[in-house]
């Protein structure tokens, strides 16, 4: 295969015309500049330079091969550009990309200059597209510890049950685990953890409470529980405008520690200098 290091210093020694001159501009010695050379009449079983009275010229095959060689340095070069100024791809699951993400996601931009390039979906999805490589870095709602990546801890994000502003609790701040099995409970996007928050949370009571899925998203449950379809428990950041205006209340489980752990996930082995890793600490700290 065509060595990208010996095709530049062949295209220096050209355009030098001399193997001293090339050397100083590569800033290496003489020596190793002959040597890429040899060896690149060697990989290309063909002389590329007739060498005389200290100068050099190409042969009729070092002609032919100068537009390519520049070809593939003109590449190699884009290659490295494109790479280095792609955009940091963060994968984030719905509820920490719609409300708790955008302003870290903004001030890292401006800290850094480093663009960013979301995507906001399933936590399953995020998750795989991790593994996958479509995503350098993904912030979740849960993690499995699955090999090859680390898990940055970020916050601990509190849940609450919301209920419409007509329902008995509406005034109340607190209510007890035991009232929820009186009410229907709406969820929201599958796999998104809150089944094991709530088990761990409330024990065998979880498995007891009347459960209706199949909602989709945070957003339509919370207009089916404004509608007066049930009630639900949620990331407390999702409904802070509802409950700043009113149109629902927000209360805590009296003696359960409802909340989410969120995460920064990276794969491991970064450099210090990676741009997962620069915002994985910008937003974990």
């Amino acid at each position: 295969m065509l060595s990208l290091v010996h095709a530049r210093t062949f295209l220096a020694v050209i355009d030098a015309r001399g193997f001293r001159p090339a050397a100083r501009s590569l800033g290496l010695a003489a020596s190793t500049v002959v040597e890429h050379v040899d060896q690149l009449e060697i990989e290309l079983a063909t002389p590329l330079l007739v060498r005389a009275r200290g100068r050099v010229r190409p042969t009729e095959g070092g002609a032919r091969l100068v537009p390519l060689a520049r070809a593939l340095v003109d590449t190699a070069t884009r290659a490295h550009d494109v790479l280095r100024l792609a955009p940091l791809r963060v994968a984030a699951s719905s509820n920490v990309g719609v409300y708790l993400l955008q302003p870290w996601l903004a001030s890292f931009v401006a800290t850094s200059g480093i663009a960013v390039e979301p995507w906001i979906g399933p936590n399953p999805e995020v998750a795989q597209r991790l593994q996958t490589g479509r995503a350098d870095a993904a912030v979740m709602e849960w993690w499995d510890d699955r090999p090859g990546f680390d898990a940055i801890a970020w916050r601990r994000e509190p849940m609450v049950v919301i209920v419409p502003p007509s329902h008995k609790w509406a005034r109340r701040r607190v209510v007890k685990a035991e009232d929820l099995l009186g009410e229907t409970m709406l969820g929201g996007e599958s796999g998104s953890g809150t089944a094991t928050v709530l088990r761990q949370a409330l024990g065998a009571l979880a498995d007891r409470l009347s459960m209706r899925a199949g909602y989709g998203s945070t957003e339509a449950v919370k207009r089916a529980v404004r509608a007066g379809q049930g009630v639900s428990i949620v990331l407390a950041a999702s409904v802070t405008d509802e409950v700043t205006n009113g149109s629902l209340s927000a209360l805590q489980v009296n003696g359960a520690r409802l909340a989410k752990q969120i995460s920064v996930i990276v794969p491991k082995g970064l450099r210090e200098a990676s741009a997962a890793l620069r915002f994985a600490r910008h937003i974990a700290g």
